[in-house]
């Protein structure tokens, strides 16, 4: 039984199941009596497929950050001058937001996933993720890091992910959001809210967005990229700066993969948000440029391998 307490978050009455493996997942999301987009098929090839209705992306218009002390002057906040994703909430937005999801968490059992967002230990997010559905505790549990045995002995997230993906925000207008559906986060809480949308990436999304917001303030430049181990005789790591189609940016979990400098950090366009964004935007640019070439000019210095 995990010793987990929900509440904490405004969650009661909850069973926590924490982090569940594998094949306690499959058995779960592949129930045959669930329906909905809450029900896993498996594939001819073993995998499990799922569908997420109308969101098979992001929504982009309905993310939200709180403006308060903490984020007033941390982040690039839309404008008419430069239009973006940062558009604030109120505080008492937020709060009402957070009563809708909790609600929704309340009373049932729920999978709790504690992972890690990055592999340096002085850089990486501990991140819980919090959701009723099997699948979506499948995903977070294959993209982000599993922590060993001893390292959840201590574990105590940076940030925690309340996906409530059941849930509908009726009176959206009234808090002066885009629609029932909305991915909000709050830096001082350092929570991520997920209303109304079934796309699992908004959990991964959502992480790297803070991943973006925090390594700039640490004078880290934010890359969309992954790093590969040296290749032989070259010694030097190979930086693949390319689309999320290309699979960049997923966070491996194997051994040998969380042993490699990997970059936790990606947006499909460049649109950091801290306030140094003319600098690091610039710096960011011409670094990403520079390790292109290098990437391409490693690749073509490879000796082929005979047929």
């Amino acid at each position: 039984m995990s010793t987990i307490d929900l509440s904490q978050y405004g969650i009661t009455g909850a069973k926590v199941i924490h982090n569940p493996s594998y094949d306690q997942l499959f058995i779960d999301e592949t129930n045959p009596e669930l329906t909905g987009y809450e029900k896993g098929q498996e594939t001819e090839l073993g995998a499990v497929n799922v569908m997420t209705g109308i969101y098979t992306g992001r929504s982009p218009k309905d993310k939200f950050f709180v403006k308060d002390e903490t984020s007033a002057n941390s982040i690039w906040w839309t404008s008419e001058e430069y239009k973006n994703d940062n558009k604030p909430i109120t505080p008492e937005a937020w709060k009402a937001l957070k009563a809708i999801a909790d609600k929704e968490l309340s009373d049932k059992p729920l999978y709790v996933v504690d992972a890690f967002c990055g592999t340096n230990p002085d850089t990486r997010l501990s991140v819980r993720f919090v959701m009723e559905v099997a699948w979506q505790a499948h995903f977070v549990t294959n993209m982000f890091i599993r922590p060993t045995e001893e390292e959840l002995k201590n574990f105590k997230p940076d940030f925690v992910v309340l996906n409530a993906s059941k849930a509908k925000v009726e009176n959206w207008k009234e808090l002066g959001i885009n629609s029932e559906t909305c991915v909000a986060f709050n830096l001082t809480e350092r929570m991520q809210l997920i209303i109304n949308t079934w796309y699992g990436g908004e959990m991964k999304k959502g992480m790297f967005s803070l991943m973006n917001y925090y390594n700039p303030l640490r004078g880290i430049a934010s890359m969309h990229c992954s790093a590969r181990p040296p290749f032989q005789p070259i010694r030097s790591v190979c930086s693949s700066v390319t689309t999320n189609t290309a699979g960049t940016t997923t966070v491996s979990s194997t051994t040998k993969a969380a042993a490699t400098p990997r970059s936790s950090t990606s947006t499909r366009k460049a649109n950091p948000i801290s306030t140094t964004l003319s600098l690091a935007t610039l710096f960011s640019k011409t670094l990403l440029l520079t390790l292109t070439a290098r990437s391409t000019s490693l690749t073509r210095a490879l000796p082929r391998t005979p047929a």
